[in-house]
């Protein structure tokens, strides 16, 4: 006879086995959950780290052309500097040949060709590294010398004698005639420069950088004013001018002050160029020998004036700070060599401003 399956003890050990086999799934399914979720903290991972690998790549793609494009810039520069120095150098070997009729105006060209020098090395700072900076400054000024000392070289002053006393006078007659012509020009280009003062009475007058860096200014007629220039100007041009102090950061080129008087001037340039202006004092930096004509009573000390942002537009401006000819002026005016011209002198030291702090407040 066939047993009777359902038998208690029968259903009980099914029931056991499948409440066995039931708790033995739990276990499988968390073990399952814990690998995918191990793996996507690794995915995670293992992008983070592939986006980080192309970013740097995107990063280090960017540098390298930007150093490519800041190279390119340098080369560039280095290629035009050069043509220019070379351009002058070769002009100064060949004024030993030029008529003499001529010298004048092929300095003169020379001078200009040397400012443009300046003006691009101070339009290039922004992108050059401090090594070429300081390279191009170095080269300019070494050209300035030269330029002077081939001038000097080729204009000699002449010795005083009674026996030259027709040529001194035909000379002082040359002087005058060619004074008008500078001081036409030069109220010519205060006419044109926009960025100026003029026909003003005790004022303070500013400007900034923002204003005037690389560009022209010109101070006209001020009567009583103190004018602080805090910048880089390309130039500046002054014309009469009474009783007057005028502070100017570094001038990449020129400085011209024709017909002032009773001023104080602090300021710092390639050139100076002082016409028809009497009891006046200058505290200058200048990078070659200052010019007076038809002066009297005109003193110089070294520049000593100070304002936050005058190293950087002593950069922009591309002076050289290691040369200052403050003491060294060429009165042209005065033709002895072997007596000092009676029209300038050195600032007394008891006369001598030490800080402008009080004295422009």
């Amino acid at each position: 006879m066939y047993k009777n399956i359902n038998t208690p003890g029968i259903l009980a050990a099914s029931k056991t086995t499948m409440d066995s086999g039931t708790k033995l799934s739990a276990p499988a399914t968390s073990t399952a959950l814990d690998v995918e979720g191990k793996w996507n903290i690794v995915s995670e991972r293992l992008q983070k780290r592939e986006d980080e690998r192309l970013s740097e790549i995107q990063k280090k793609k960017e540098q390298k052309s930007e150093t490519a494009a800041l190279q390119e810039s340098t080369n560039f520069f280095n290629t035009e500097f050069n043509k220019e120095k070379v351009a002058i150098e070769a002009g100064l070997s060949e004024c030993d040949r030029v008529d003499k009729a001529n010298l004048i105006d092929r300095f003169d060209l020379l001078s200009l060709s040397l400012q443009k020098m300046q003006k691009f090395l101070a339009e290039s700072t922004m992108f050059l590294p401090p090594y070429e900076v300081r390279l191009a400054q170095e080269a300019i000024s070494k050209l300035q010398t030269q330029i002077q000392e081939k001038r000097d070289d080729l204009f000699p002053k002449k010795r005083f004698a009674f026996k030259s006393k027709k040529k001194v006078a035909s000379s002082e007659k040359q002087i005058a005639k060619t004074l008008p012509e500078n001081v036409c020009r030069e109220k010519v280009e205060v006419a044109l420069t926009n960025c100026k003062y003029e026909d003003l009475k005790d004022q303070s007058l500013e400007k900034f950088e923002d204003e005037i860096n690389n560009r022209d200014v010109a101070l006209a007629r001020l009567e009583n004013c103190t004018v602080k220039l805090y910048g880089a100007p390309s130039a500046v041009h002054m014309n009469k001018l009474n009783n007057c102090r005028v502070f100017t950061g570094p001038v990449s080129s020129s400085i011209f002050i024709t017909e002032c008087q009773d001023c104080v001037f602090v300021l710092p340039c390639q050139q100076l160029r002082i016409h028809t202006t009497k009891n006046s004092q200058f505290y200058i930096h200048v990078t070659s020998r200052a010019i007076i004509e038809d002066c009297s009573g005109v003193k110089f000390g070294p520049f000593n004036w100070k304002y936050p942002g005058l190293n950087d537009h002593y950069k922009i401006s591309g002076l050289s700070r290691s040369k200052n000819s403050w003491n060294d002026i060429d009165d042209f005016n005065w033709l002895a060599s072997d007596t000092h011209s009676p029209n300038w002198s050195l600032i007394p030291e008891g006369e001598f401003v030490k800080s402008w702090d009080e004295q422009i407040c």
